[in-house]
């Protein structure tokens, strides 16, 4: 049997974070740094030995001390937000340093695929976020974090659910399939994002181009998003530091439905319209009375709280990062939560003068309960907004308000019932990890070793009570478990080298191999007839049937060869040249490697002599580069035909069971590819306080990965997806940042926006994806053709209401139809648009109504400062696209028997009356509340999403009690919203995979919160 190495990874964690060397004889500098515009001292500089890993930070009194190994070495003090400066040491013992403030800048270090670069080096296109930037935000993972703050990189929500992450996506809907990006965490590819603590962070990078991504190779093609978390620095003083924040949340908005007179009044109109009598149920001056709004009785406020601790520090030859963090949210309605408990260990060491050994580990265990709120009928916000408005939440006796009492009061179940009897939970135990070694070999020749586990044990818990006082019975209880183990290792090794030679060519390379492994084991069982449903009767061992039981087994696993070279000349031309060899088991023999090269090239056009005497320029740089790509997010072994059992056979009057074919193989399937090119512009102007970065590109996506139609004489075999399709997205980024000071108030604005257009170049013959259906009309909301954006919406155009009989019998739409001729269609009915003019409304009539694709997103960041006060304020904002309002094309419709919503006050009467809300009605002759442009809604907005108040005391009032620092600050998350948008929330995700996007069930809406905190270092 394999063993895991698990225990032997801890084990060289624990050994290396005891090792320590002895220290060498070194001689200490000391000194204070202060601000040059106020004077001030600046706490939490990093000072570090140039061309080696020793450093350490100032003060609260912006004090250092620091050990250096030579009379002639060169000190960098650098700090977010002011200009480095290298000093040399000189012989000197005291050396005072004044930093000045600046943008920021092409100087700073950005982390790349197997290494890091200067932002002024970098030719392909990355964007970077500083930890600094998202912590102490309310949110419950880096992913929200990271919304708005790059142009091109785009997180859509899905959901405003305690601990949805959201779905990322960069430059556009990169396939039909699973187009989230690579995600590495400390040299480790990890999934998601939301397991990671926020405040653990010391930056995001985000690689969008082919050449920064290349050598991700078959993982790349959605993207790149490379996670660091902080970390000791040497000769650093142990510091503690605590970060804690409570607050609360509530909804942003709710719909405004029909009160109790108002709804039975419409009720009987419908019966009046149809000449038929009003039922008897509507006559009961019982239900006259407003008795509740099931919006507010079904949300709540909601709650948050935040513990982060962190102590940090290291000596001569070792450094440590301790933090454990604590995050709890109860969200707006009841029973639903996430809460996570995280404990990371970061830590490295130097052995000698060649070799270094580091380890990252981080423990988390995650709990949630999202609820059902996609789905229609048992979805608890859709519920809510239909549910009766004279039925209590419960009678006087204590038991639940039910609508069984009549058919017409409709077939759901009370929300506040359901939200409060769900038993159901998701937890996640996770173990992320590596180990790293570097030995120089020679002078820029270093061999480096990274072995890497990421471990998940899964499990989910849903247990449903018997049900018989809602209209929605459940005669059986049942509880089901399932149960997931899969743990992924990862080997790399590889060679990097950079030298200068002749002063003016710079050579870094680098080279190597990793393989990684995924394996999963799933294991579920469902019991039902529970005697007792106490909580602690709910285990399995309590249910007397059997319900269903399964399980199975994955395995997955990739090899991989890559190389890159960057190269300098003059500190003028740059290029670099980058190419991956993947090897995948999800692909038969013939299709196994895939090859992935990129190239792309740089101009500094400011260090060109002919550029010298052009003062409005501090720098200027051109870049372009192509590459491809890979995705392999498909189902694995696609190659294989599967035999299924479980089938029944007629041999003469025997039935027998036996087996099937249950899939087709596909010998040819292989990875999708995307090809890549990006020209990007960067400069830095008026005296290094602007800079902007302008890149466009176009992504063509190939062989994509699509499920061809199939016949009936096919059987009941699924049909593997083939390599059919093209997909393309091209666009425009754009990011500004002006930084500069007038004395003591320093200032940041800072704005992106992107402007992608996607497109589908080809589907499998000229055929269509569509979404799933929805709702009584029962038809997709969202399509897919060629020659259109990813999952258009479709449906029928409309042109107002029929005002008079005259209108029917006069329209041409309607020529032909024969609803026309037998009176179907009446006056106050939509009139639908005959688009191939055959006088007749069906099917052939429907058409692509819309996009739910920004033309443009764009983000906008201000931080300001003066003396101990901070304020940071953060805009996002979506402009160009479309929302279908699925919930509004039921809650208008009167053939429904729920609540409707309350513009149905302004119904059509008689003729003049409207032109936009139908008459009252119970038949659907016309079926009038099919998918049309009547739900189309503009979808721009423009949102607070962040607002940070803070003051830091002074460090000189501080220090009397031993604190280093110490910050008060209250927090806004979405504080308001500008948007005409009808809906609960104008920021909707995915429903339907990529598929089907910006359509409104009456999601989870993300609520308004305010926090309080307090950051205390000591």
């Amino acid at each position: 049997m394999r063993q895991s190495p698990l225990p032997r990874i801890l084990l060289l964690c624990l050994i290396a974070s005891c090792l320590s060397a002895f220290a060498l004889g070194q001689s200490v500098v000391k000194g204070k740094i202060t601000d040059q515009s106020t004077g001030e001292a600046i706490q939490g500089v990093t000072i570090s030995v140039k061309g080696t890993n020793d450093g350490t930070m100032s003060d609260a009194g912006g004090n250092y001390s620091i050990s250096v190994g030579s009379a002639n070495a060169i000190l960098v003090f650098s700090f977010t937000g002011y200009t480095t400066q290298e000093i040399s040491v000189a012989g000197k013992s005291e050396i005072n340093v004044i930093l000045a403030t600046a943008a920021a800048s092409l100087s700073e270090v950005v982390v790349v695929g197997y290494g890091t670069q200067q932002k002024k080096d970098v030719t392909g296109a990355v964007a970077s976020v500083k930890g600094s930037e998202i912590q102490n935000l309310p949110v419950s993972g880096a992913t929200q974090a990271l919304q708005g703050r790059s142009a091109g990189v785009n997180v859509v929500r899905n959901g405003g659910s305690p601990g949805n992450a959201g779905s990322i996506r960069i430059r556009g809907t990169g396939t039909i399939n699973n187009a989230d990006p690579l995600v590495i965490i400390d040299g480790v590819p990890a999934g998601g994002l939301n397991s990671v603590n926020p405040n653990d962070i010391e930056s995001i990078e985000v690689l969008k181009d082919a050449s920064a991504s290349a050598i991700y190779g078959t993982r790349a093609a959605n993207g790149v998003v490379i996670v660091t978390t902080r970390r000791g620095g040497y000769e650093q003083p142990s510091r503690l530091t605590i970060n804690a924040y409570t607050g609360t949340s509530s909804v942003i908005k709710t719909l405004d439905m029909l009160d109790a007179p108002t709804l039975v009044e419409l009720k009987k109109e419908r019966y009046t319209n149809d000449g038929l009598p009003v039922n008897e149920v509507w006559n009961n001056p019982d239900n006259l009375v407003q008795r509740t709004n099931w919006q507010d009785a079904l949300f709540r406020k909601g709650k948050v709280n935040n513990v982060d601790v962190s102590v940090a520090g290291g000596g001569v030859n070792s450094s440590y990062m301790l933090s454990g963090g604590y995050y709890d949210e109860q969200g707006v309605i009841t029973n639903s939560y996430f809460r996570r408990l995280s404990v990371r260990l970061n830590s490295d060491h130097k052995i000698g003068k060649r070799l270094k050994i580091g380890e990252s580990i981080q423990l988390t265990n995650s709990r949630d309960n999202a609820l059902n709120t996609l789905s229609a009928q048992t979805g608890v916000i859709w519920s809510a907004i239909r549910f009766m408005p004279f039925i209590p939440v419960t009678y006087d006796d204590g038991t639940w308000g039910t609508s069984k009492a009549s058919n017409e009061y409709g077939d759901i179940n009370n929300p506040v019932f359901t939200a409060a009897t769900t038993d159901a939970a998701n937890i996640n135990n996770r173990i992320l990890g590596n180990v790293t070694a570097e030995l120089e070999i020679i002078k820029g020749l270093k061999l480096k070793a990274n072995l890497g586990l990421d471990a998940n044990h899964y499990t989910a818990k849903n247990f449903s009570i018997i049900i018989t006082d809602q209209t929605r019975t459940n005669n059986n209880n049942e509880l089901s478990r399932s149960f997931s183990e899969s743990y992924s290792l990862l080997g790399e090794y590889f060679l990097s080298y950079n030298k200068i030679f002749a002063d003016k060519h710079k050579v870094d390379v680098v080279g190597g191999y990793t393989a990684q492994s995924f394996n999963g084991d799933y294991f579920s069982a469902a019991k039902r007839d529970f005697i007792n449903e106490n909580s602690n009767q709910r285990y399995l061992d309590v249910g007397q049937t059997l319900r269903a039981i399964g399980g199975n087994r994955t395995y997955d696993a990739l090899s991989s060869w890559f190389g890159r070279i960057n190269y300098d000349f003059d500190k003028r031309y740059l290029l670099t040249a980058t190419f991956r060899a993947d090897g995948s088991s999800k692909f038969a023999d013939d299709n196994k490697w895939g090859y992935f090269p990129a190239f792309s090239a740089g101009w500094r056009i400011s260090n060109e002599q002919f550029f010298k005497n052009v003062t409005f320029f501090d720098e200027l740089k051109l870049t372009g580069g192509w590459g491809q790509l890979g995705n392999q997010n498909v189902a694995s072994l696609q190659y294989l035909a599967l035999i299924g059992g479980g089938h029944r056979y007629s041999f003469g009057n025997n039935t027998v069971v036996g087996s099937t074919q249950s899939r087709i193989p596909n010998l040819n399937i292989s990875w999708e590819t995307a090809e890549m090119t990006n020209i990007g512009l960067t400069a830095e102007m008026l005296s290094r306080t602007l800079q902007v970065n302008i890149n466009y590109f176009i992504k063509n996506t190939k062989d994509m990965l699509l499920a061809p139609p199939t016949v009936g004489t096919i059987g009941i075999a699924a049909v593997p997806d083939q390599n059919v399709g093209i997909l393309r997205n091209q666009g425009l980024e754009i990011d500004l940042t002006y930084r500069n000071s007038a004395g003591a108030f320093n200032y940041s604005l800072s704005g992106n926006a992107a402007f992608i257009k996607n497109k589908v170049i080809k589907l499998y013959d000229g055929n269509y994806i569509g979404s799933v259906f929805y709702g009584r009309p029962n038809q997709e909301i969202s399509r897919t053709y060629e020659g259109h954006p990813i999952g258009v919406f479709y449906g029928w155009k409309t042109d107002g209401l029929y005002q008079t009989q005259d209108d029917i019998d006069k329209d041409a739409n309607i020529a032909n139809d024969s609803r026309r001729t037998d009176g179907l269609i009446r006056p106050g009915d939509v009139r639908f648009i005959d688009l191939n003019n055959d006088g007749i409304i069906n099917e052939d009539d429907r058409t692509i109504l819309g996009s739910p694709h920004p033309k443009v997103v764009y983000g906008f960041n201000a931080n300001l400062e003066y003396k101990g006060f901070d304020l940071t304020l953060f805009f996002l904002g979506n402009a160009g696209l479309s929302i279908f309002n699925a919930d509004r094309m039921q809650g208008l419709d009167p053939t429904y028997s729920f609540n409707m919503y309350a513009e149905t006050k302004d119904r059509w009467t008689g003729a003049g009356t409207s032109n936009t809300i139908p008459r009252m009605t119970t038949l659907r002759n016309n079926l009038n509340y099919r998918t049309s442009d009547m739900f189309i809604e503009k979808g721009d907005f423009l949102r607070l999403k962040n607002a940070v108040l803070g003051y830091t005391l002074p460090a000189g009032l501080t220090a009397k009690v031993g604190i280093s620092k110490l910050r008060v600050y209250i927090t806004g998350q979405n504080v308001f919203t500008f948007t005409k948008y009808s809906g609960l929330d104008p920021e909707l995700g995915y429903t339907d995979g990529n598929r089907q996007i910006n359509v409104d069930y009456a999601q989870y809406p993300q609520s308004r919160s305010w926090t309080f905190g307090l950051n205390v270092t000591f």
